[in-house]
């Protein structure tokens, strides 16, 4: 049979292990032939295939595909990029592509496409970017850092080798409006789209703030022609917003932002009534803005936050804007926390005190108790992390002074319930083994205020309880998980050893109580 008929059938699993001696044998046309079949075999018709490739045990096609990135000849290095992206994206290949026996060939592989400028340089970014999907695997990818063999190993950003050198010289080197659609500007947007992966730990964005990363895409923002209400998923700008927020959130990156002029080039971007809008006013938050920065008196602001907050919690996205698993809930509350200090500082009724999201704060701390405490029954379908409980907790601190803002004309034993019984749940959480000692003094200077309620209605504080507790029904939860045990006896005419069974009113007792 000759070659070319034997090429014209559509490639078969069975047919890798000498597709692969061909790759590792042959150079020039031959290999690259063999390489398109690999790719054939892992295309957009033959989605089915590309778990077993990777994930069966039979055949190794990373190692030889990672090698071919190194080839001259760009036909065998366009395919072999071609067939890593395709491999790249079943949840179950990113761990053995990243984290496997051949992660060092294949991020090694596809760092140094990149950092030699090729024209493939934005598939080896894309490629990096659907495995960064994968968490677990984002430190690992960001501190490769290769050596020589026999070398010893050198801290990435002391390596300019390194993929986080290599991300940043691709960044600075970028003309400042590189033309739309050309290499440069794709090897540039899809880098952005990485390192927004990757910057979601606050290990990768203490070193990310160590470089002009933050700059470079802050200037991105400074730079674009394009008004935000335009701005496309996964266009240069979204990513780049993205990478500011994700930086914004931790104090080893944070700082390389406002020395770039973040908060004054993002400002603008919070009037947006979208996902960049929202993107904006989180990050302006972190970054410590002003509360007059916020626009329209922070309505927007407490609005799009708290909707955020509750769509993680009940695990569903935004339509049209961003789907759930995008946002963490960490960085809403953190976001709300931030922007409820803000508040407190210049307004005395804090506008992000409705009783919508002081209720939502109730609910992911006593979510947080309930998970945390063995002998209570019922539970929540979203299980809060510690970090967004000890926010929740700091943003009702932050609140308190309009919580419990008094009703000067009504009295309610109503507020005085809901205050012991939210106190008490405050109380809970900060005995939980594990709370931070910053959560604990919070939740229990805001169980001290609280617990001091008497006489006076507190409207907001009531109907935020009634919310909490509605939602606790509908949970299935314990209601009387936070309640006092030590409400008193009750007495009668008999007094108050009525309770013993030796007592009968009207009748003589045969107790004697020593």
């Amino acid at each position: 049979m000759t070659e070319g008929k034997k090429n014209s059938k559509p490639p078969q699993l069975d047919d890798i292990p000498e597709l692969l001696r061909t790759i590792e044998t042959e150079k020039g046309e031959k290999s690259a032939a063999a390489i398109k079949r690999i790719y054939e075999l892992c295309d957009v018709g033959h989605k089915q295939n590309r778990v077993p490739m990777v994930c069966s045990g039979k055949w190794d096609v990373l190692t030889p595909l990672a090698k071919c990135l190194t080839q001259e000849s760009g036909d065998g290095r366009h395919l072999a990029c071609l067939a890593l992206n395709n491999l790249s994206i079943p949840t179950e290949n990113k761990r053995v592509m990243a984290l496997g026996p051949a992660a060092k060939h294949v991020i090694g592989g596809l760092c140094k496409v990149i950092a030699e400028d090729k024209q493939e340089s934005y598939l080896c970014c894309i490629c990096l970017m659907n495995l960064s999907f994968l968490e677990a695997s984002i430190t690992t990818i960001l501190q490769h850092s290769p050596v020589d063999d026999g070398a010893a190993p050198i801290p990435a950003l002391e390596n300019p080798d390194s993929l986080i050198r290599v991300l940043e010289k691709l960044l600075s080197n970028s003309p400042s409006n590189p033309k739309s659609g050309s290499g440069k500007s794709e090897g540039v947007r899809w880098a952005c789209g990485l390192i927004k992966n990757l910057a979601k730990s606050e290990e990768n964005a203490i070193l990310f703030g160590k470089t002009d990363i933050p700059k470079c895409v802050v200037d991105n923002l400074r730079n674009t022609s394009t008004p935000p209400s335009r701005w496309t998923s996964n266009s240069l700008e979204d990513f780049s917003l993205f990478v500011v927020l994700n930086l914004s959130q931790w104090d080893g990156s944070k700082d390389a932002l406002v020395d770039a002029g973040a908060v004054e080039v993002i400002k603008p971007i919070m009037v947006e009534g979208d996902l960049q809008g929202l993107k904006a006013t989180m990050a302006c938050a972190f970054l410590g803005a002003a509360w007059y920065d916020f626009p329209e008196g922070g309505q927007p602001a407490n609005k799009a936050v708290s909707e955020l907050m509750t769509n993680i919690v009940e695990k569903k996205g935004k339509d049209g804007q961003y789907a759930y698993g995008v946002f963490k809930l960490y960085t809403a509350t953190k976001a709300f926390r931030d922007l409820c200090i803000s508040a407190k500082e210049m307004e005395a009724n804090s506008p992000m005190a409705t009783p919508s999201s002081v209720a939502l704060c109730f609910q992911i701390v006593s979510d947080l108790v309930l998970a945390a405490t063995d002998e209570a029954e019922g539970g929540s379908k979203y299980v809060p992390d510690a970090m967004s409980a000890e926010y929740c907790v700091q943003a009702i601190e932050a609140m308190l002074p309009t919580i419990l803002a008094k009703e000067e004309n009504r009295r309610s034993v109503q507020s005085e319930k809901a205050a012991s019984e939210i106190a008490n749940m405050l109380q809970a959480y900060a005995n939980i083994s594990g709370t931070s000692s910053k959560a604990q003094s919070s939740a229990r200077n805001a169980a001290e205020q609280i617990k001091s309620v008497s006489g006076n209605a507190r409207q907001i504080l009531e109907i935020a309880h009634d919310l909490w507790t509605q939602y606790r029904k509908r949970e299935g939860q314990p209601l009387d998980q936070f309640i006092s045990r030590d409400a008193g006896v009750e007495v009668d005419e008999s007094g108050p050893l009525d309770f013993l069974p030796c007592v009968s009113s009207g009748s003589g007792s045969s107790c004697v109580i020593a």
